[in-house]
């Protein structure tokens, strides 16, 4: 059990940083990574974190209206089990993606810019600008991307299959 909460701890302070998030926010979702699709339910949390209801059920609603978890019920049984939504992981997998796209267009830009500067020099000239650290950037951030898209894609055919 000592394990578990110095795991969700450890967790909670990543994605505090990470996903900007409330600090009972993030130890809530990192219960959640932990428990797994069985899923936590509201009393379970209370207790698990040593938070007021009040608290928890703030930050469980902000959750939910922000599509980080959503929640399921068993047929019988009056509780709500909250879950990581299905298409977080995806979500966050996308704007990384997309981030590497905007930063290599900034580098592309800026080795043009520095091209041009060294076109404008004389062929001998010291302050000629070395390309090669963006090309080798350009080149890992489009590796990055591909392995990225295809992880993505694993993903989305092993949720089609469940």
């Amino acid at each position: 059990m000592e394990k578990k909460l110095q795991l969700i701890e450890k967790l909670g302070v990543y994605l505090e940083h990470k996903e900007q998030l409330a600090p009972l926010a993030a130890r809530i979702i990192a219960t959640l990574i932990l428990k797994g699709k069985k899923g936590s339910t509201f009393e379970s949390l209370v207790c698990d974190l040593n938070a007021s209801k009040s608290t928890i059920f703030t930050h469980l609603s902000n959750l939910q209206h922000s599509q980080r978890i959503s929640y399921y019920t068993k047929p019988g049984d009056r509780k709500k089990y909250f879950i990581l939504s299905p298409d977080t992981f995806l979500n966050s997998m996308e704007t990384m993606i997309e981030n590497w796209e905007k930063e290599k267009e900034l580098h592309i830009e800026v080795m043009e810019y520095k091209k041009e500067i060294n076109e404008s020099l004389a062929p001998d000239s010291d302050d000629h600008f070395d390309l090669d650290f963006h090309t080798a950037y350009i080149d890992y951030l489009e590796q990055i991307k591909k392995l990225m898209k295809s992880f993505r894609q694993k993903i989305i055919e092993n949720n089609a299959h469940e």
